[in-house]
């Protein structure tokens, strides 16, 4: 299977630029493992709702828009949804994966068997 999920993590002060300029950053350096074609998702967690589902439409960079975010988050990449709105996953599936987004952090890059569920529930068919 290509295409891996890595989970990006943003506020309600975030979340806009995020939607506005398709694009997801951090301010650690996993995203340059990213390739294009690479799914994405986005833990708000403000809310604690983990949201999908997108896809890369670039490789991970550093500074792809250089002041965004005032220059907190330089690793990025740009994110297209690849279903027709982004919906959250729901609780039950993130259970079966051992994660609670209401109490904390994600590892940005999930496993195979992990990745592969969350395809599942979009309706995706991984390649």
């Amino acid at each position: 299977m290509t295409g891996k999920i890595y989970i990006f993590e943003c506020s309600s002060s975030t979340y806009m630029d995020c939607m506005e300029k398709s694009l997801f950053g951090s301010n650690k350096p996993w995203p340059l493992e990213i390739k294009q074609g690479d799914y994405c998702l986005l833990h708000h967690y403000e809310i604690g709702g983990l949201l999908g589902l997108w896809r890369a439409t670039s490789d991970g960079g550093k500074n792809i828009v250089p002041k965004i975010w005032g220059g907190k988050f330089p690793y990025q990449v740009r994110i297209q949804l690849s279903i027709p709105k982004a919906i959250e996953v729901p609780r039950s599936l993130l259970a079966e994966l051992g994660a609670d987004p209401s109490v904390g952090r994600f590892d940005p890059c999930l496993d195979v068997a992990s990745t592969a569920r969350i395809l599942q529930h979009f309706g995706v068919v991984p390649e």
